[in-house]
């Protein structure tokens, strides 16, 4: 008889894992930072960064190489202290996380108030590269193109986009305003037109596919999986993955109002499915990480006081933090 245990599952996954194309450097980084290094206190040294990676297949070199590039674009700076160099968000990279965090931990079904938020780029005056500039980060802000030169969304907030418009040097240029479907309902139209403009259809083929690969060991810990049979450092190779490959797929998830999508839409239960995962492993995470990682002051602190609801409201019961 196949032994379903959860150990067993995730020995599994983590071969799985290791087969495949490896993730980027920075990205994966990236995700350390938010998840990991934020939550206890928001900073690291270099060599307990490599120690967390190590079990992924990351060398010393790739992180070292990702740090210095991360460090260019201005998402991480440096604190020298003796021979050991620190690491920590920056300032804006840190608006980012916890912009994103909230998208991640505290996952809630936006309201919605039927009206359409449009952005209008003028013909002129805009440059092709700045043109290009604006389609790559409107779709990052969750925008839509719903014509050429028009963007829109449902209830995304504006003030990002204004934002953006005022740091291209192009806020002169554009016009928003809202506007309301003519017979105030959501037709075939609407949501055949939100299909096709936000590419629904290639999000939840990816919701799918992070609940085949992540669904056996749900499975496992509702057979009754032992929590005592968790090793540390696989379950912080499964938090940082699950965590990882789910902030990929929101990364260009539009967050749109239940109305729009599809019926049984994936994205809810892909977000409940890690949830339960996510508090299965952090008790044991937690204390792999503490037991490498360290900080100017030595070993890292608990996890802070802001990090530790994470996935409350889904229900999930938490298995302890440490």
């Amino acid at each position: 008889m196949p032994n379903h245990s959860f150990k067993t599952r995730c020995s599994t996954l983590i071969r799985d894992l290791n087969n495949e194309p490896p993730s980027k450097t920075p990205s994966l980084i990236a995700t350390v930072f938010g998840d990991i290094v934020e939550a206890h206190g928001g900073e690291i040294w270099l060599g307990s960064l490599t120690r967390l990676l190590a079990p992924l297949g990351v060398s010393e070199r790739l992180v070292r190489t990702a740090v210095y590039r991360l460090s260019q674009d201005g998402s991480l700076e440096s604190i020298k202290a003796g021979r050991r160099s620190y690491y920590r968000l920056t300032t804006s990279a840190r608006i980012r996380v916890d912009r994103f965090d909230r998208r991640i931990y505290y996952f809630g079904e936006p309201e919605w108030d039927g009206d359409w938020r449009l952005v209008f780029t003028g013909t002129k005056g805009i440059s092709a590269a700045q043109r290009a500039e604006v389609r790559r980060r409107m779709t990052w802000l969750g925008f839509g193109i719903i014509a050429p030169n028009v963007y829109g969304h449902p209830t995304a907030p504006v003030a990002p986009v204004w934002q953006l418009m005022e740091t291209l040097g192009i806020a002169g240029k554009v016009t928003i305003m809202r506007a309301r479907n003519d017979d105030q309902t959501v037709g075939l139209g609407t949501r055949d037109m939100v299909r096709q403009c936000f590419d629904i259809d290639r999000l939840e083929k990816e919701y799918a596919a992070f609940i085949r690969r992540y669904q056996p060991l749900a499975q496992a810990l509702q057979d009754g999986s032992d929590s005592n049979d968790r090793n540390p450092e696989h379950c912080l190779v499964i938090r940082i993955m699950l965590i990882h490959q789910y902030r990929r797929i929101l990364l260009h998830d539009p967050e749109l109002p239940t109305a729009l999508l599809p019926p049984d839409w994936k994205g809810s239960a892909a977000h409940r499915l890690c949830a339960l995962i996510y508090k299965a492993v952090e008790q044991a995470a937690n204390a792999q990480i503490r037991a490498v990682a360290e900080d100017r002051n030595g070993a890292f602190p608990a996890v802070v006081a802001q990090h530790r609801q994470r996935f409350a409201a889904s229900g999930i019961a938490p298995s302890g933090i440490s």
